[in-house]
Order: C-alpha cells, then sequence, then structure tokens
C-alpha cells in the first residue's frame, strides 16, 4: 500500500550525513562536491528533512535557525554512533577479553590516543587495551616483531613516505607546527612569523629524543637552521611542562597546534603561524603490509569512521575549539 498524501516518509541516513556535510563545509555548493552529488541533491536532501521534523534548518545567507541547531546536535550524535558500528569487532568463539596492543608515541598519547580508544571500546567492551609508549622505531620495531597489533604516530608529513616503507597507513588527522609565547612577548604580535627571525629567541623544548623535539629539529634542519645553534634555555618533558614555563615568559617554543588550544582558550599563551617549510604533520595509524585480522580489520574501519565523522575536531578537543 503506497504512501498517503501529505505524510512523511522517514529521512534516509544519507540525508543525514548530507545534511550534516552541508553545516561543516559551510554551504549546499561546497557539501555537493565533498559528496560528489550534484548541489539539487543536497538541497533536495535537505528539504526532506525540513519537512520530516516540520522547521527550517537554515536562514538564506545566514546559517542556521535555532531549530536547525537543535536537529545539528541531535542529528550529529546519531550518525556519529550508528558510523561507528562499523568498527565492532566480530564475535569470536575464544570466551573472555580479546587483547589489543597498540603502541604509540607520546604526541597522540596526549591528546588523542584516550578518547579514540574509548569510543572503540564503548562498541567492543570485550576488547581490552594494552597501550605501549615510546620512540617512532620503537613503535616500528614493535609492528615488525608482532609485539603490538597497531601503531598510532605523528610525523612530518614530508617523511610519510620514507617513514611508512612496509607499512599500510590510515590517516587521522592534520596537524601543524606553530610558535607559542606568553600573551606579553613582543613574538605574541608577529602573526605569521618568519623561522629565522624567532630563532633568535630563547627556547623551551621537549627533551631530545620526544617526538616533538624530532619535529623541531627536522623542521629547523629543512630550513636550513642548525638546531645545534639554538639558544634552548629550558628542556622539559612534555607539552604541560613547556606551556606552563612559556606561559611565565621564560621563553618561547614551537608545538603543533592542537596541543595548544586549551592554553590559547584559557588566555595563558598566544600561538603564531610560522613562515618556513616543515610544519606540517600527520596523525597516522599504523599496521605491517599485509598483516590482517578481525580486530586490525575492526580498529581500521572504526578509524575510517572516526576521521568522517570528527575531521580535525575530535571529542577529546571539541571543548577547546568551535564545533
Amino acid at each position: 500500500m503506497g504512501r498517503r498524501r501529505g505524510e512523511r516518509s522517514d529521512p534516509k541516513l544519507s540525508y543525514l550525513t548530507t545534511f550534516l556535510k552541508v553545516v561543516e563545509e559551510g554551504g549546499f555548493r561546497k557539501a555537493a562536491r565533498k559528496l560528489n552529488v550534484s548541489p539539487v541533491a543536497v538541497m533536495n536532501h535537505v528539504k526532506a528533512l525540513e519537512e520530516y521534523f516540520g522547521v527550517k534548518l537554515f536562514k538564506p545567507h545566514e546559517g542556521l535557525t535555532p531549530e536547525g541547531e537543535n536537529v545539528y546536535t541531535a542529528v550529529r550524535e546519531t550518525v556519529s554512533r550508528l558510523s561507528l558500528l562499523r568498527g565492532m569487532v566480530p564475535e569470536v568463539e575464544k570466551a573472555g577479553k580479546i587483547k589489543l596492543t597498540v603502541y604509540t608515541t607520546e604526541t597522540p598519547m596526549e591528546y588523542l590516543l584516550p578518547c579514540f580508544l574509548l569510543r572503540f571500546k564503548e562498541f567492543n567492551p570485550d576488547v581490552d587495551f594494552q597501550v605501549e609508549v615510546g620512540l617512532l622505531e620503537d613503535v616500528k620495531l614493535s609492528l615488525k616483531e608482532g609485539l603490538a597489533d597497531v601503531g598510532l604516530v605523528m610525523i612530518p608529513e614530508h617523511l610519510k613516505n620514507t617513514f611508512l616503507d612496509g607499512f599500510e597507513s590510515l590517516d587521522i588527522l592534520k596537524d601543524s607546527l606553530v610558535a607559542v609565547s606568553s600573551l606579553l612577548h613582543r613574538i605574541s604580535r608577529i602573526k605569521p612569523i618568519d623561522l629565522r627571525v624567532l630563532s633568535k629567541q630563547p627556547f623551551i623544548l621537549d627533551k631530545p629524543g620526544s617526538d616533538n623535539r624530532l619535529f623541531t629539529d627536522e623542521m629547523f634542519s629543512l630550513n636550513l637552521i642548525d638546531p645545534s645553534t639554538l639558544n634552548v634555555r629550558f628542556a622539559l618533558r612534555g607539552s604541560s611542562a613547556i606551556m606552563s614555563a612559556v606561559s611565565q615568559g621564560l621563553g618561547v617554543s614551537i608545538l603543533p597546534e592542537m596541543l595548544t588550544r586549551k592554553w590559547v582558550k584559557a588566555g595563558l599563551v598566544s600561538t603564531s603561524r610560522l613562515e618556513c617549510k616543515g610544519i606540517d604533520l600527520v596523525l597516522l595509524l599504523i599496521k605491517p603490509e599485509g598483516s590482517w585480522s578481525d580486530l586490525v580489520k575492526s580498529i581500521w574501519k572504526f578509524a575510517k569512521s572516526f576521521t568522517e565523522i570528527y575531521g580535525s575536531n575530535p571529542p577529546c578537543l571539541q571543548r577547546f575549539t568551535p564545533l
């Protein structure tokens, strides 16, 4: 029996995805390009949702209506949960917990890994995580020797092909290095800032051997500045210690931008974009080539859904950045 005139049909999941993409891309045409559909199709999807919910979702040239904001919040949560279900581990005959070993470096552990793994475990309660933290080469060696299932690493984007020889990877998100200074430092007023100008300042950097120190040393070398010539006033372990010292005006630093957001929002430091080569970073999920198991397939699918949903604004950063 056909649908009666005036009766509203339930919207398809693809309509909800289209609506989210319109909001996130800032327009119908941009969303259409991302989704590889026509602008007319995008408008029809949104119109169908407006009819279903009985509200206007957008104001012309203004963005979401108040009702649209409420719908966006609900739809985003619904679609994210449905999408992340694709990363569920298939049932296994063996009873008990399934162990997943993740080897990572300090930077991903500091600002992404906790929320990433917590969401995977939400849909896979029988998975027990073992997280190991070490240097980049430790991650690769552990994967090659079968001591870990997957690795999560951040590396300079221009080194990606060299680093991944013998490995498969999935991009999780992008980041970039920024200059960090106290609000009262004169450097805070230079936006963007030339690396050679910055290099004359006293620095507070991460300890040698850390991934943050690798990023900065590689960037300076790529721009023909010898890292050993820098005036490193303090070498501290971890971004929190560095940011605290910078906020007190003890020196300037260079860190991945995402690590600085809560400090910037709190009004404790200022950041400036760097004018130089080698500032782009990429966070990767990696595994040895050809090495697949049900567990690895599941976290791979989950990671793909995670990036599709959250992009560069994962849940662990959302309280520091606008949605």
